[in-house]
């Protein structure tokens, strides 16, 4: 018996010695909102730094906790030129994509002369039945969608840092090679309960933050037609984009971005953080209905399995090597971005050569299930004739409710 045992308590003591000691942090609420003179202090005078966070760094558990950051004060805010993206590839089957920024895509306004059309069926409107997806989260209605939109910029928290801190954020997000630092413009979003003495008059004052902005490099010919100016010099032959190695050090990106899916783990951490942050409600709305990636066949777990024994130790190297030799800006050297960049590139293309053939995509899986029912549904609604019952004919009603119930239940097809 003796014998049996002594194996377990070894066992126990590694796990205990192994196992990481329990990070405490403040709560969200202790940290004081950013003061007016600090967003518009001359950036010549400014001994911190303003960093606009949008994605798992609005977390507590992320920022305060995994991070050890400890902002000195914090605002709401929302970036117009900017829009949430989860384009920035992660590892296939266990997080597929992570939180990025994109240009905002502002629509042009519409023709006084043309306007648009009146559709020929009103589609009815549903109040949730009893039993559907629908609930509330701390006072916030959420509906659970497949094909959530979000027209009105980012949102965000700006914390102000120290530059030490900041250098802990660059080197914990890649270390420059997955992210660019830029400076974006924002705007101070009030307060949720606030009863101002002076209502402000005067139109707001956008002032400048840094962010994390990936972008999205298109490959030698794609969105390029028509582009060229007589300024434009003449092409290189022998640019690094014509190299063969070039596929390998480029910074990774997919041919589809938006058909990703970000882990229901990483989408947690984002809508906790907007929840501790109390941003705004219909943003919290558009957060929550954001499909999460999730593994439907057995196949789908053996590939993760495999990329996991795989590629995943090389993952671990590469991010240990980027917070041991990242400088005090949280820069990392030249080659150790390469190899961080040629780790993911591999890491992608053993998954489109090897694994998406063989044990089925990672990124989505509801895509063909959501097209068929769409399909279906205005085929449907073309050829029926429209008997009018409160502007509705039940048959139209029925298909659109069972459109609907397919878009909740994709396999119920």
């Amino acid at each position: 018996m003796a014998s049996v045992q002594e194996p377990c308590k070894l066992l126990r003591k590694c796990r205990d010695v192994m196992a990481r000691p329990h990070k405490t942090y403040p709560p969200i609420s202790s940290i004081p909102r950013t003061p007016e003179a600090r967003l518009h202090a001359p950036p010549s005078t400014a001994t911190s730094v303003l960093y606009l966070a949008y994605g798992s760094n609005l977390c507590a558990e992320t920022f305060l906790g995994v991070r050890g950051i400890r902002p000195i004060s914090q605002i709401n805010v929302s970036a117009p030129t900017l829009d949430l993206v989860f384009d920035l590839p992660g590892v296939p089957y266990l997080e597929p994509c992570f939180a990025n920024t994109a240009l905002r895509k502002v629509p042009k306004l519409p023709d006084p002369t043309n306007p648009p059309k009146v559709p020929p069926i009103n589609p009815p409107w549903f109040t949730a039945a009893e039993g559907s997806d629908q609930h509330e989260e701390n006072g916030v209605a959420v509906v659970p969608s497949q094909d959530a939109r979000w027209t009105k910029g980012l949102v965000g928290v700006v914390y102000e840092v120290t530059p030490e801190d900041y250098g802990t954020i660059l080197a914990t997000e890649g270390g420059g090679s997955s992210y660019a630092d830029i400076l974006i413009p924002c705007f101070a979003l009030p307060p949720r309960i606030s009863v101002p003495e002076k209502p402000p008059i005067d139109l707001p004052k956008p002032f400048f933050a840094h962010t994390l902005f990936a972008p999205s490099i298109p490959e030698e010919g794609d969105g390029n037609e028509g582009d060229a100016t007589a300024g434009d010099g003449p092409k290189k032959p022998d640019g690094p984009r014509n190299k063969w190695y070039w596929r390998f050090i480029r910074r990774p990106h997919r041919d589809d971005p938006a058909y990703s899916q970000a882990s229901a783990r990483y989408l947690k951490l984002i809508t906790d953080g907007a929840r501790e942050h109390e941003l705004p409600d219909d943003y919290q709305r558009y957060l929550s209905n954001l499909q999460a990636y999730t593994i439907t066949t057995w196949k789908q777990s053996v590939g993760r399995l495999i990329l996991l024994f795989t590629m995943l130790p090389f993952f671990f190297i590469v991010i240990f090597g980027s917070r041991l030799l990242a400088d005090k800006q949280g820069r990392v050297p030249l080659w150790l971005a390469g190899t961080m960049a040629v780790v993911q590139n591999m890491t992608w293309m053993f998954y489109d050569a090897v694994l998406k053939p063989i044990f089925g995509d990672a990124p989505k899986y509801h895509t063909t299930n959501e097209a068929k029912a769409l399909g279906e549904f205005m085929a449907k609604a073309a050829s029926r004739p429209m008997l009018e019952y409160d502007g509705m004919s039940d048959a139209y009603v029925k298909d659109f409710k069972t459109f609907d119930d397919a878009f909740r239940d994709p396999e119920a097809l």
